[in-house]
């Protein structure tokens, strides 16, 4: 279900674990959580599968877990526990009646009034919204060095998935799409590869795999750690280390990750093929694997999905 004239919108949404209409769910105009970008968040998918008549959210422990962690470092009073969000998650997909590919938003945030430093009271909030797939994902897209460089660990760490940290991506992909192309990657301030504005980045050179580690300025990505998985699983060799700017230029094939975007294959940088300039090969047998595993096809992973409806009903 959705709002009329915003199809886009859902008809509900969790506003501090009630379900209320969406136009309804709202914070004070005050809030430290809009004010001094006291908020963080966690972006989740759900897949339907058809034979089974069933909606899957995918791997919601492991990104509940990272919301617990983002909310534990920047000090919120009290916060909704893993286990509630988890309830409301399913609570709010049945509410709208959810049976198709769907994005899923948890947010947790100092409401009311107060300074930059305040940790409560603590709102939070869970919204779903419909999401098929994006083009890009067959197509890929031609990506651009930005010249703003990833926040660092001592000041704003991209560990956290706070929404202050987006400001950065911000920059960079509104960078991009002026300049004329569809991406962007960010350097850190050693000028190796950190990541994308949303979503982490590998490239293959000759048989290896190849994507910036936890230290070089990334989310912990729970779609990256997937990506490893799979490519280990499937005989893939892997190595995560450091990966300079020009790599990308000798790179074999290469794509972007995350929960939105999925994976992306990266046609060019800077206006320079990587590879043969169309999807790689390694892209596209992962882009496979990862449809089979979020779509519940292959029952090796099975214990990374949520089912949403009792019974498949």
């Amino acid at each position: 279900m959705t709002v009329p004239g915003n199809p886009d919108r859902p008809t509900y949404a969790m506003l501090n674990g009630e379900v209320v209409p969406f136009s309804e769910a709202r914070i004070s105009i005050m809030a430290p959580g809009l004010t001094f970008a006291v908020t963080v968040f966690e972006g989740f998918r759900a897949y339907w599968n058809e034979r089974d008549a069933q909606l899957y959210v995918f791997r919601m422990a492991e990104h509940l877990r990272r919301q617990a962690f983002s909310m534990a470092l920047i000090e919120l009073d009290a916060p909704p526990s893993e286990k509630e969000i988890a309830a409301q998650i399913i609570q709010i997909l049945l509410a709208n009646q959810i049976r198709e590919d769907s994005y899923i938003r948890s947010q947790a945030y100092v409401d009311d009034w107060g300074d930059m430093t305040a940790t409560g009271p603590v709102g939070s909030s869970v919204i779903c919204r419909k999401r098929p797939r994006t083009g890009a994902f067959e197509s890929g897209k031609h990506f651009a060095t930005s010249s703003w460089r990833r926040n660092a660990e001592d000041a704003s760490p991209p560990r956290i998935k706070a929404t202050a940290n987006y400001l950065n991506s911000r920059l960079a992909g509104l960078e991009a799409q002026h300049a004329g192309f569809g991406g962007a990657v960010i350097l850190n301030r050693d000028g190796t590869v950190a990541e994308g504005p949303g979503g982490c980045i590998f490239l293959r050179r000759g048989e290896t795999l190849i994507t910036p580690g936890p230290t070089d300025g990334i989310l912990e990505s729970v779609t990256r750690d997937t990506l490893l998985r799979l490519a280990r699983d499937n005989d893939i060799e892997v190595e995560v280390r450091s990966v300079g700017r020009t790599e990308l230029y000798l790179a074999d094939e290469a794509f972007y990750c995350g929960t939105g975007q999925e994976l992306t294959p990266m046609l060019s940088v800077d206006r320079k093929p990587v590879g043969s300039g169309e999807p790689g090969p390694v892209t596209r047998l992962l882009q496979s694997l990862y449809d089979d595993v979020v779509r519940g096809r292959n029952e090796r992973y099975a214990d990374w999905l949520t089912p949403v409806w009792p019974d498949g009903a």
